[in-house]
């Protein structure tokens, strides 16, 4: 049987070998078996077979002519110390072997071991799974090929056939990577080496000795044991290793992603895992983020499942994977039972596999879809504020999401800031009302009751002249210095952290004003925005004032400072020769949420751009740590900030840049 296009790659060959293995075990059956290996398969396949065999399968003669002159140009040239060895045109034809990594190669190289198949289904040899059933002679994926048979004779035959199509091709067996296997009444027989026709001997294995085939050590089935051991061997090394690197944290959940996972869901549907089992590697996993500081112990579990475009952290969950990939499977097979194999492989299934193909019974395990997960995550006390505040429909999703999808933040920080809109800081008030260890809910900057969360960072008469300054003023630089590199006010770009501003730059094109008050003819209190900027090219004054308030004061904070430089705007139209005057607050809350109204004013502003509403680019660089403000200790040696990446939005930049003053100023602990 050939496992190939519309397959399930290797899980398919493994689960049918793991139903052979099982039915000959629990039955007692005599059974024998081989594993070929072929040497360099790939590299030693004759191009005169490969010709041939597009010729067999009527392949149109403008393909084959166009292939044959390609391969006609394959040659090679030998060099010593940098010197060739031989003239220029004396190059060495190559006269075997094809690709592996294109389209085209392995689907040719499975073409010309096709044949093999058919001789083998030919020989009216192989193993039934059931009284009057198929009898399954092979099974083939790419160069791995497993014969079966009812006895050492007829597996004999097998060999011969194998041995025989190889060498009129050209092709090699890799002797010492082959084996054979005999089983009598459900046990492993001991018994000397098989000298074939050709000359060719094979390894007979004992009970206590596997093969690795397809990945899976295996004797007459596979060592379920000693698989998963080494399976999570390899499992827990990369998830260190990934851990303990310099990535950030979006590319450290790649490449738990992309190399740590597939560790396990290669044996998922495989090997039998069960729920408790999972759920534990799950654990481990987390506990391990918390000991390398990546995930608070008390923030959301479905958060950190949940893909980053809907605010989660974007890890896959053994425990989803393997649920979803044991359903995938058995769909796949129930779906082939037409096929009178495929039948005797499900009907033989009775609880031999984790598929359970004959169990009609059957009931799927439970997968928790992205909603799922969603209404768990916002219906917890703590946790939910912040999914039901992200959801609010003045508040930008998918601009307050962006520093998940394309920030830079090393995981640290990162399990930080999600700490923090889980509302979990251990804050005297998280401690008097969730913990209840008796802790006097007071503030220990300003001493009045109620050290909160939202206390902290937005409302201590404390740290209004320092940290929240200091926040504020970092956001405005950003601003101020990409104004200043627009209208040509500045020649170079520094880390905002380094940018100063001045408080008036001026050229023929702009005049933009730092942080002063405005002299005007009548008396007005708010006469000091943040930025002003006139544009002299456009004729227009734009009044800029940046504010920080908690989630859901975004509205009216924005409404208040419209209202609060209304009258400045009417007089600076009046004073400056009556140029438009426009408002433009720029509002972010502490917790990194972004109103819908934000890009239309960025908008207005020229700065124009995709989703998030924003054109402005810029390189993203390191912020040094504010200062602590007594409440939490920092972590030893704390790596708060990730290498610069190009192309965040500014938005993404307002909130990557003041919420690590957030992270700093109220550290996690535990």
């Amino acid at each position: 049987m050939d496992v190939g296009g519309g397959g399930r790659g290797t899980k398919e060959p493994l689960l049918i070998d793991a139903v052979i293995g099982k039915v000959v075990k629990r039955n007692r059956r005599n059974f024998s078996a081989a594993w070929i290996d072929y040497r360099k398969a790939f590299d030693s396949v004759p191009h005169a077979w490969l010709k041939r065999v597009l010729e067999l399968y009527k392949i149109d003669c403008t393909v084959r002519d166009f292939l044959e002159q390609c391969m006609g140009q394959w040659s090679t040239i030998l060099c010593y110390q940098g010197e060739r060895m031989m003239a220029a045109e004396n190059h060495i034809r190559i006269r075997r072997g094809i690709f592996q990594g294109d389209c085209l190669s392995p689907i040719w190289f499975c073409l010309s071991l096709n044949p093999l198949s058919t001789l083998l289904e030919g020989s009216g040899r192989g193993f039934q799974l059931r009284k009057g059933g198929t009898k399954v002679t092979h099974l083939f994926y790419m160069d791995d090929l497993k014969l079966f048979a009812s006895s050492r004779s007829h597996l004999m035959e097998l060999l011969n056939i194998t041995c025989e199509f190889s060498n009129s091709i050209g092709m090699e067996l890799g002797t010492d990577k082959c084996a054979v296997l005999h089983v009598e009444r459900g046990r492993v027989a001991n018994s000397e080496g098989i000298d074939l026709s050709m000359p060719v001997n094979l390894k007979t294995l004992s009970e206590a000795e596997t093969y690795r085939y397809l990945g899976m050590s295996q004797n007459i089935g596979i060592d379920e044991a000693g698989m998963k051991q080494s399976v999570c061997d390899v499992f827990y090394a990369r998830l260190t290793k990934v851990l303990n690197s310099l990535l950030s944290g979006v590319n450290k959940t790649h490449a738990y992603n992309g190399w740590v996972m597939p560790a396990l869901i290669y044996t998922f549907g495989i090997l039998r895992w069960t729920q408790t089992e999972l759920n534990a590697l799950d654990r481990k996993v987390r506990t391990t983020m918390t000991s390398h500081r990546m995930h608070h112990p008390r923030s959301s579990v479905m958060r950190l499942y949940l893909p980053r475009k809907h605010g989660g952290r974007g890890f896959l969950s053994a425990l989803t994977m393997h649920n979803r990939e044991v359903c995938s499977l058995r769909d796949y097979f129930l779906a082939r039972s037409d096929d009178p194999f495929y039948n005797d492989v499900i009907s033989c299934d009775k609880g031999l596999t984790p598929l359970s193909l004959a169990h009609e019974q059957w009931q799927d395990p439970a997968v928790l879809s992205i909603s799922d997960r969603e209404t768990v995550w916002k219906e917890k006390e703590l946790h939910g504020r912040f999914y039901k505040a992200l959801h609010e429909p003045f508040v930008d999703t998918v601009a307050s999401l962006h520093w998940l999808r394309f920030g830079d933040l090393f995981g640290e920080t990162e399990g930080f800031v999600c700490a923090i809109q889980d509302q979990v800081i251990k804050t005297n008030n998280y401690r008097r009302y969730i913990l209840k260890d008796g802790t006097v809910d007071i503030c220990r900057a300003c001493r009045h009751p109620g050290e909160s969360l939202r206390h902290v960072i937005s409302g201590c008469s404390a740290l209004s002249n320092s940290e929240y300054l200091h926040r504020h003023n970092l956001v405005a630089r950003i601003l101020h210095q990409e104004l200043a590199l627009k209208y040509g006010l500045v020649d170079r770009k520094l880390p905002y952290y380094k940018y100063l501003p001045e408080a008036v730059l001026e050229n023929d094109r702009a005049r933009l004003y730092w942080d002063r008050a405005i002299i005007t003819d009548r008396t007005i209190l708010a006469n000091k925005p943040d930025i002003v900027l006139m544009d002299r090219a456009q004729s227009r004054i734009f009044l800029v004032d940046i504010t920080i308030p908690y989630d859901e004061n975004l509205v009216k904070a924005e409404t208040d400072k419209q209202t609060k430089y209304l009258d400045l705007a009417h007089e600076v139209t009046d004073m400056w020769g009556g140029l438009p005057t426009e408002i433009i607050p720029v509002v972010v809350s502490a917790n990194g949420l972004i109103p819908v109204s934000l890009s239309g004013h960025l908008r207005d502003w020229d700065y124009v751009a995709d989703r998030s509403g924003l054109k402005c680019r810029r390189r993203c660089s390191s912020i040094p740590p504010a200062s602590s403000a007594g409440f939490f200790p920092f972590p030893p040696n704390p790596r708060p900030f990730g290498p610069p990446a190009e192309g965040l939005h500014l938005v993404g930049l307002l909130f990557h840049n003041h919420i690590i003053i957030n992270t700093h100023a109220c550290h996690p602990e535990g």
